[in-house]
């Protein structure tokens, strides 16, 4: 060994210690997801920042070994010796190609393309040996773990090694990558490490190479196939053809049998409506000459029988228009009799009714007049009331102002107690009026209500009424609601009266002018100022239903009737 290749040898380990310590590193952020088939570490360095120096490192390596070599058969022939070649790899240890793998060609046409495409596709060693190698494995490329790849790096270093008549090293799937190396000496190391490094892609590239192989094979066979497939269908056209020529012959024979019979058909069918119009016609002349004389027959019975009950009907018909004439007029005379009886009753009814009237309206006029002497009473009153207030409020107010100067000068205002005591007074005024005049519960509901509420508001400064104004308000709802149970009344009184029977005003008529009698006390009024019902229960006790406007009594007891129980 001269100085050179010393020399040579030195600078090719130094250069595969520093890929290993860098692949050593690189080993942590490896990828399994390569899926081209490149030179060496190109998969696994593309992704790191140290990619330039080790393909720096590599290319300088091959560059080396291209200038410094010879030419070789395999990638490891520099590390060929001058020593006899070691032993072959046993058996055991790449195991031949099972033969369910087998893919055999035949080609049932001479095709001289086809046979030189084969030719060229033979396998060397070192290929087959790949392929027993990967054909062995379980799982994916992708999917071996660290182990598994550096085991198919010692067997594929072992291909090699067996190519170029080097020394093998055993190694199986039940010994550990210890056993598998630990005979290996540096160089043999480093160079088991490079197959091992790319170990997944000699994986891959034979995987496709595999792929390539078998769908080369089935692209043969489906040219084959096709072309088969085309003499037959050439075959199947040429009898088509013929097929088609016998059955448009077969059509055209078919077609003028048809035509034939079509035409026969056709004399036959007109024939035979010919004979069919011909019957019809005969047998509905048949028909409707016996249903003629049937018809004749049955109206000449039918004008007899009729004769004959229209005579009898007439003698009938004359017999009881006699005897109803004669009852017709002895209704009538009754019915006069009847008519005038009742007129003479409803005249002296109506007598009765307009004196009862006359006396109701006497009454009423007497009550309107001691009600506007009252009301005249209690306006002086309240004006004197009022008067005496306002004296009140004044020398209040000023009062007030004295002590609310007093107060502002304290820091207080006594606006939000006026406004309270003011509307309490207004309160308590208004509910003496209006329990003096006995207004109805919707007066007292509402000044319940709107005081307060006014008051309420005045005090938090919101938009209020003054008192005038309040009382205005009060006034036309109280209004507006008597108007409205006037409307009410008057409507019902409209669709509920009724005209008692005779019977029944007698006793009462009696009853009323008991009522009425000046014996009597004076009439109840209720809380609205109408008067209450003069009637008398069942039970013996006065009525206190509200007595129809402009009379004496409710609903119940204008007809003369009495309530079954006490209101």
């Amino acid at each position: 060994m001269n100085m050179d290749e010393r020399n040579e040898r030195v600078l090719i380990q130094i250069s595969w210690g520093w890929l290993i310590r860098i692949n050593e590193r690189l080993y942590q952020r490896k990828s399994d997801e390569t899926t081209e088939v490149q030179i060496h570490f190109e998969p696994t360095f593309s992704s790191t920042p140290m990619a330039l120096p080790v393909m720096g490192l590599i290319l300088l390596l091959v560059c080396v070994l291209a200038s410094r070599c010879g030419p070789v058969s395999g990638l490891f022939d520099w590390l060929k010796q001058t020593q006899p070649g070691a032993p072959v790899l046993a058996p055991s240890l790449v195991p031949g190609l099972p033969e369910g793998d087998a893919q055999p060609f035949e080609m049932t046409v001479a095709d001289e393309k086809f046979l030189a495409e084969a030719k060229n596709m033979e396998l060397s060693t070192l290929d087959s040996c790949h392929y027993r190698v990967v054909a062995q494995l379980k799982s994916t490329c992708a999917s071996l773990s660290e182990e598994q790849l550096a085991k198919l790096g010692v067997v594929l270093f072992n291909c090699q090694a067996e190519v170029e008549g080097r020394r093998t090293y055993p190694c199986t799937e039940d010994m550990s990558l210890k056993q598998c190396t630990v005979d290996m000496d540096s160089d043999t190391w480093n160079a088991y490490h490079i197959v091992s490094n790319r170990a997944r892609s000699v994986c891959y590239a034979t995987r496709q190479q595999h792929f390539r192989r078998r769908a080369e094979l089935t692209v043969n066979a489906l040219i084959s196939t096709a072309t088969s497939q085309l003499d037959a269908m050439k075959d199947l056209k040429e009898g088509q053809l013929e097929l088609k020529d016998l059955t448009s012959a077969s059509l055209e024979r078919l077609l003028k049998g048809h035509s034939a019979l079509v035409a026969q058909q056709g004399a036959l069918w007109e024939g035979q409506e010919q004979l069919e119009t011909s019957l019809s016609s005969n047998l509905e002349r048949l028909g409707q000459e016996k249903a003629l004389i049937a018809s004749g027959q049955e109206l000449v019975a039918q004008l007899i029988q009729g004769i004959t009950h229209r005579m009898e009907n007439v003698s009938e018909q004359l017999k009881d228009q006699r005897s109803e004439v004669q009852e017709g007029h002895k209704a009538l005379l009754d019915d006069l009799a009847e008519v005038s009886g009742r007129a003479k009753d409803i005249y002296s009814k109506m007598d009765h009714s307009m004196s009862g009237f006359l006396r109701y309206q006497k009454l009423t006029a007497q009550y309107y007049m001691d009600l506007m002497g009252k009301l005249e009473c209690m306006n002086g009153t309240l004006g004197t009331m009022l008067r005496y207030l306002d004296n009140m409020q004044r020398c209040l107010e000023e009062r007030l102002h004295i002590i609310q100067g007093y107060l502002g000068w304290a820091g207080l205002s006594l606006a939000a107690v006026w406004t309270c005591v003011v509307h309490a007074g207004y309160f308590l005024l208004c509910a003496v009026v209006l329990t003096f005049l006995r207004c109805p519960s919707f007066s007292r509901a509402m000044l319940l209500f709107t005081v307060p509420l006014n008051a309420v508001a005045e005090v938090n400064q919101q938009p209020a009424l003054d008192l005038p104004s309040l009382s205005m308000l009060l006034l036309t709802l109280s209004l507006g609601y008597w108007l409205a149970m006037q409307v009410l009344w008057a409507c019902s009184q409209m669709r509920g009266k009724k005209i008692p029977s005779q019977k029944t005003l007698e006793p009462e008529s009696h009853h009323y002018l008991h009522s009425c009698s000046p014996s009597s006390s004076t009439p109840q009024s209720s809380v609205s100022g109408r008067q209450l019902c003069n009637g008398i229960t069942r039970m013996g006790q006065q009525c206190k239903k509200r007595a129809v406007l402009g009379q004496e009594y409710c609903h119940v007891h204008e007809g003369g009737y009495t309530s079954y129980n006490c209101l």
